[in-house]
């Protein structure tokens, strides 16, 4: 169980393809100083800086001591004994990357990557949904689909450093109502909020009345129709909580976890998804695994992998109380 607190402080870093959010975090788990800015698109060097300069603004913006390490989450492959970043999909020209390196040098302090599913998952192991669990899968759905694993009190990487990178999942493999079917990606494909609005635009395409515009159309406003008692937004929501559901019960059937978080901007829409998707795992999973999970939702929100790279810094550098 992740119960541990250590001294000092820590810097932690979330780098996504469109924000980055950087952060000094205490041992209790507390974030003191954060700043937050649209990530940069101008390359590794522009991004470096672009890291570099908010970090030293959050080391030496307080009259506590120096932070002690630096903690990152990365949506990136990571060479697994280096942190060496050999590819980043949504960064552009993220390929074998020395990140690692370049930071540890103008910081002048140890520095640990992590595959951006892996800090998310150990920040709610640690502060969040999952405290006090030995046993903890949080699935991510927003715009993609990913997520990561703590087992038996220890979070689990995988051989290539990717484990949990669920939006791979197979669910289907012919073409259904649901719109196209890849063989790669599917449970993304359907699920995260690009998958939404492609339901969405294809039901309204068929004239079924609704109050949903196709213009400029967000998953955001599908379930916002739904709340407002829009059929074909309730039928898509309906859909999507089926499609999570069972994922999520997938999951619980391979892995008896104690606990399932949802999180990301669909993930965390509760009121509309949470029970159905609870139902599905209690009726398809393995019945003794299927009855015995808890499926809850985020606590966190997006400090989630804020405070895991909080936690993996904190970890990796030894500093304990």
């Amino acid at each position: 169980m992740a119960e541990a607190e250590w001294k000092g402080s820590v810097l932690a870093v979330d780098i996504g393809g469109t924000k980055l959010a950087a952060a000094r975090v205490t041992g209790d788990g507390s974030i003191v100083a954060r700043r937050r800015e649209a990530t940069t698109t101008n390359g590794p060097g522009a991004m470096i800086d672009q890291l570099v300069r908010l970090l030293r603004d959050l080391a030496h913006g307080s009259d506590a001591e120096m932070p002690t390490a630096l903690g990152i989450g990365i949506p990136a492959v990571l060479e697994p004994e280096s942190d060496l970043v050999i590819w980043g999909p949504n960064l552009p020209g993220f390929r074998n990357v020395r990140l690692r390196e370049a930071l540890q040098d103008a910081l002048q302090m140890p520095v640990h990557l992590e595959y951006d599913g892996h800090t998310a998952v150990l920040g709610e192991w640690w502060q969040g949904a999952g405290r006090g669990h030995e046993s903890v899968v949080f699935v991510i759905i927003g715009t993609g689909l990913g997520g990561g694993m703590v087992l038996d009190g220890k979070l689990y990487r995988g051989k290539n450093r990717l484990a949990g990178a669920a939006g791979w999942f197979t669910l289907a493999t012919q073409t259904s109502n649901m719109g196209p079917s890849r063989h790669c990606g599917h449970w993304e494909l359907l699920t995260a909020g690009p998958g939404i609005v492609r339901r969405a635009a294809n039901a309204l395409k068929g004239g079924r009345p609704s109050i949903l515009a196709p213009q400029e159309l967000t998953s955001e406003d599908v379930f916002d129709a739904a709340r407002a008692g829009d059929a074909l937004a309730q039928g898509i929501v309906a859909e999507t909580a089926q499609i999570v559901g069972i994922g999520v019960a997938n999951i619980v059937s391979l892995i008896n976890p104690e606990m399932v978080i949802l999180g990301g901007g669909v993930g965390m829409q509760s009121d509309l998804i949470l029970e159905p998707v609870r139902r599905i795992v209690r009726g398809q999973a393995q019945p003794v695994s299927g009855l015995s999970v808890q499926v809850e939702v985020s606590q966190l929100g997006e400090d989630a992998g804020l405070l895991g790279a909080a936690y993996a810094a904190f970890e990796w550098s030894q500093v304990r109380r």
